[in-house]
């Protein structure tokens, strides 16, 4: 009986040592990720942002309403490849 009892303590004490470690490691992951956010360049990515949510909304409109004013593939611009770039991209 007292061996199962020490067994018993032990993996019990295992398990919350794997749960502390488990919770300080989220937590260290969540600063990181507060951290990264917080050097995030807003002035930089704020035009790039609203031209993703444009086009999530064009998309979304021509699903549910009818079609979108998006430019036809034909009136894109065309670039010229470099040497040793895939054609296929």
């Amino acid at each position: 009986m007292a061996t199962s009892k020490k067994t018993e303590d032990t993996a019990n004490k295992s398990l919350e040592e794997r749960g502390v470690k488990a919770l300080e490691s989220i937590a260290s992951s969540l600063g990181e990720m507060n951290d990264w956010f917080y050097d995030l360049d807003a002035d930089l990515w704020q035009e790039r942002f609203e031209w993703y949510l444009n086009e999530f909304y064009q998309i979304a409109k021509a699903k549910t309403v009818g079609t979108t004013n998006r430019p036809t593939r034909e009136s894109e611009r065309i670039q010229e490849k470099s040497e040793g770039e895939d054609t296929n991209s």
